[in-house]
């Protein structure tokens, strides 16, 4: 009975020492302004700390990224990063950001605004709904389209996307009114797709990477996710693509999957 009750008491104590934690860093999250929680939950996608949505707002994700940030780094796992701290993130955050030249860019063609890893890649081309990115060895992809919904829906499209066969194995997939994210692997490359939803068309992003570029491409796609958002104006910084042929990739989307 005795090592029952000091179980239960022990249970009670860590479950107690946890919620403490857990609100303590809330209230230090919230204590910064907006721009501030957005910027640490991007640099957490970099570090490979988070992987879900960046909005600012605190819960479950935010806690444990930070306190998988801190163990990572041997510091004590409270939640709350102390300035010290928050200016290690910042060094290695921006450590990849800057190593793959992630640059926030239009796509008139697509219709969209998205985070680039520009140094991975060789000058843009033209592809059939948006633009067409490369790396030089062809082990690094990266394709925007914007697809007509009276040409293909949104439900329609998610549902072919998200179709598993031969050679397509799909890890993660999720569908909200307004966007949805799919991700596997395809041909023995990884991929990650975004399409969001407007009231005329559906818009967004493949990108597809060789295996030996997991560790950082999964956080890249992560950041490039987050990035997305509308764009219908003139850009002083677009994609822009030379007038000539793409090259044939090997690309998330898939010789199937083609929207033609």
């Amino acid at each position: 009975m005795r090592v029952v009750i000091s179980a239960f008491c022990f249970f009670v104590i860590s479950f107690s020492t946890c919620l403490a934690d857990y609100n303590q860093s809330k209230d230090w999250f919230y204590s910064l302004d907006r721009g501030q929680r957005i910027r640490i939950q991007h640099l957490l996608v970099f570090t490979g700390d988070y992987r879900t949505v960046v909005d600012g707002d605190f819960g479950q994700n935010t806690y444990n990224a930070l306190t998988s940030f801190q163990k990572h780094r041997d510091y004590p796992q409270t939640g709350v990063l102390s300035n010290d701290q928050v200016q290690i993130l910042l060094r290695d955050g921006l450590d990849l950001a800057n190593r793959v030249g992630f640059k926030y860019l239009n796509d008139a063609a697509a219709g969209i605004s998205l985070g680039v890893p520009v140094k991975l890649f060789d000058p843009p081309s033209p592809a059939e709904r948006g633009t067409r990115w490369r790396a030089f060895d062809g082990s690094i992809e990266l394709e925007t389209l914007m697809v007509p919904a009276e040409e293909t829906g949104y439900q329609d499209l998610f549902k072919r996307l998200a179709k598993q066969r031969s050679g397509r194995v799909i890890d993660y997939k999720v569908q909200r009114n307004d966007f949805f994210v799919i991700s596997g692997e395809q041909d023995g490359r990884s991929f990650f797709l975004r399409i969001m939803k407007t009231p005329v068309d559906s818009r967004g992003f493949s990108l597809s990477w060789e295996t030996k570029h997991t560790v950082f491409m999964d956080r890249v796609a992560v950041a490039m996710s987050n990035s997305l958002d509308q764009y219908d104006g003139t850009a002083d910084q677009q994609l822009g693509a030379a007038p000539t042929s793409p090259p044939t990739g090997s690309g998330a989307l898939g010789k199937g999957d083609r929207i033609n």
